[in-house]
């Protein structure tokens, strides 16, 4: 009886590696917009205490006039 090669030839290997590596790599994608979700919640948090604080609105409005004042400066 003669066998025959069920060895897959380099070209059917080399197609099928990147289905494999897409297939594995999914998992990864998913974990990385978890990391981002999370970075994006913690800046969120960050800004909102800023913005909370009570010197902050103070600040904003001094830089804000005084910019104005400088533009209203310019033009006698």
């Amino acid at each position: 009886m003669d066998t025959i090669d069920t060895t897959p030839s380099p070209a059917v290997a080399e197609e099928s590696l990147p289905a494999r590596r897409s297939w594995r790599e999914r998992g990864m994608v998913t974990a990385e917009y978890i990391v981002g979700i999370i970075a994006a919640i913690a800046l969120a948090l960050v800004l909102l205490t800023v913005f909370k604080a009570d010197g902050f609105l103070k600040l904003i409005t001094d830089v804000i006039g005084g910019l104005f004042n400088q533009i209203f400066k310019l033009f006698p």
